[in-house]
């Protein structure tokens, strides 16, 4: 067995050695282009003659224009002038529309008890009056139409009752009830009269009927010249009227 193992490492010395030597070989080769790399002198190249730059014209005159015209932090700026349109003119706010207290169908036409707003007098309308900013183009005892700023408004009676008094009626006393107080005897014609400057009573409706005058505060069943005043309760409030006895 020696003499095998002597062998064997004879020859692992000998590849080992062959392997180092060809290391240096190729060494020695790599530092020997290395130095003929680096001993080669650079030869000068002489650079290419340069052409004179052609001397830029003087600006025309004209052309300063444009220059104003364009900007570079602006590519929008032109000479043209953009006017604004005119703004459209504001829509006209329409006010509110009058106040009902109630209405009648009489022979000479319905009438209804109006005010302009809740808390100003009440007035008999017909159609063709104006009360306010709106004229009355025509009514019955259901609906009515009105006319503001040339348009038509139409509403149902029902819709324009004012239900912020509990009287029904402004200017105007409420019916006693008949569970509260028996009837009430009326009082003397002067005691009324004294309560309101002048005629309590206002325009003639019919031969037998007049209207309430705004401010009157007598009490129902006031005599006057041989009117009675009468509270007549209705859907749309009290309905208040001077009746010839």
């Amino acid at each position: 067995m020696k003499p095998k193992l002597i062998a064997l490492n004879l020859a692992l010395t000998a590849a080992v050695g062959a392997t180092a030597w060809q290391a240096r070989v190729h060494w020695l080769q790599a530092q020997a282009e290395r130095r003929a790399t680096l001993n080669i002198p650079v030869r000068s190249v002489k650079p290419p003659a340069v052409p004179p730059v052609p001397k830029p014209e003087p600006p025309a005159a004209t052309k300063y224009a444009e220059v104003a015209e364009k900007n570079l932090f602006s590519v929008d700026r032109n000479p043209t002038v953009v006017i604004d349109p005119p703004k459209p003119p504001e829509e006209k706010k329409m006010p509110r529309l009058p106040v009902v207290f109630g209405a009648m169908g009489l022979p000479s036409g319905t009438r209804a008890i109006m005010a302009v707003k809740p808390g100003d007098p009440s007035r008999s309308v017909r159609a063709g009056d104006t009360i306010g900013d709106f004229k009355v183009l025509a009514l019955d005892t259901k609906r009515v139409t009105f006319e503001w700023d040339g348009k038509q408004i139409e509403r149902a009676l029902e819709d324009l009752i004012d239900r912020s008094n509990p009287e029904g009626m402004t200017g105007h006393a409420a019916a006693p009830s008949p569970q509260n107080s028996g009837p009430a005897a009326p009082p003397p014609p002067q005691q009324a009269l004294a309560q309101v400057s002048g005629d309590p009573r206002g325009e003639e409706l019919t031969p037998t009927m007049r209207a309430v005058r705004p401010g009157d505060t007598t009490p129902a069943g006031t005599v006057v010249d041989g009117y009675k005043k009468v509270v007549t309760p209705s859907p749309f409030g009290n309905i208040v009227r001077w009746i010839k006895q």
